[in-house]
């Protein structure tokens, strides 16, 4: 990903993403499926960002009940 823009553009594309496939898919293939979905962000985001996108990921998919966690995925403030 080229710019911070680009990583909260793909974040939201992927948080949107997660509910359907909770809906269609078992927890296992939503899993794997998500994965599938996030490895393009994941394999090619800046070191100075892996940080936080790996947090992010980690509350969805804690918000959908896949994953134990903390679930506030947002962005945080400067400073928190």
């Amino acid at each position: 990903m080229k710019s911070r823009s680009d990583i909260d553009t793909e974040l939201a594309r992927l948080e949107a993403l997660l509910p359907g496939l909770v809906a269609r898919l078992p927890a296992a293939q939503v899993l794997d499926a998500f994965a599938a979905e996030a490895r393009p962000l994941t394999e090619q985001v800046a070191e100075e960002h892996q940080a936080e996108v790996t947090r992010r990921l980690n509350c969805m998919l804690a918000a959908a009940g896949l994953v134990p966690g903390r679930t506030g995925g947002g962005p945080r403030a400067k400073g928190d």
